[in-house]
């Protein structure tokens, strides 16, 4: 895959899509916590905010805690280490994955995560489509009397990367990622970024560090904060700016 250039970022002014979209800032502190195993986490992308093709999950969990074993019976599973080591676990076997790398998960595939190393861990999952029962904590396998869950083990099914190293798309459809990709994005200080959501698609932009400022085709204005998301649900057009100290965005489309 050729390397994506961030100097095609830096583009003139746009003319955008005459269509009102549906896009709004997700606040980090809007996030809304689900617990699996022993960690919880936050849904900052989710079914509740209208979202049918993905989904936006955010952890943090200390060394030892362990997000329990599932399976997403319709979904695909993407599950990016933004800080500290993690073993994802299927069965008794476990695979480690560190800062700056990333496990995509098939349908079907069991697997979970542990927190190695001594330090805590973060990270985002993305779900294509959404796992509604997932938030229900029906897929806990870690609690009192639960059933083991029932899934394949496919030898080379789940595949490692490294998405840091990556300026662009790092999961596509080559990979086996029909239903979304996703991108690593790092933007220098007021490079631009011009976005487009097909009719009944959605995509998100999730603010790893720096700052975006945005505009829509009816021209109203958005800001995006280290952790914030913007999120697009349905036709749309996005002029998105790096702030002052730039920005790295992890980006994720599901057409």
């Amino acid at each position: 895959m050729p390397p994506f250039r961030t100097g095609l970022l830096l583009l003139p002014a746009l003319t955008l899509l005459a269509a009102d979209p549906a896009v709004r800032v997700i606040r980090f502190a809007e996030g809304q916590p689900f617990r699996m195993g022993e960690v919880t986490s936050m849904r900052i992308v989710h079914p509740g905010l209208g979202a049918k093709k993905t989904t936006l999950n955010y952890s943090v969990s200390n060394p030892g805690a362990e997000f329990a074993q599932h399976v997403h019976d319709t979904s695909d599973d993407t599950i990016l280490v933004l800080q500290g080591e993690v073993d994802l676990r299927q069965g008794d076997t476990r695979k480690r994955f560190r800062t700056g790398e990333c496990a995509f998960v098939p349908q079907g595939q069991i697997h979970g995560t542990v927190t190695a190393g001594t330090a805590e861990a973060i990270m985002i999952s993305f779900q294509n489509p959404p796992d509604f029962v997932l938030y229900t904590g029906a897929r806990d396998s870690k609690r009192p009397g639960a059933a083991q869950p029932k899934g394949d083990i496919t030898p080379g099914a789940v595949k490692y990367l490294s998405y840091s190293t990556v300026n662009g798309e790092f999961t596509n459809a080559k990979l086996g990622s029909h239903r979304a990709t996703g991108s690593h994005l790092t933007l220098p200080p007021g490079a631009s970024l011009h976005a487009t959501n097909g009719e009944g698609a959605e995509q998100f932009f999730f603010v790893w560090k720096g700052s975006l400022s945005a505009k829509d085709t009816a021209g109203a204005s958005f800001s995006a904060g280290e952790k914030d998301t913007i999120f697009a649900n349905g036709a749309a057009g996005l002029h998105l700016t790096a702030g002052a100290q730039g920005a790295e965005i992890i980006r994720v489309q599901a057409p």
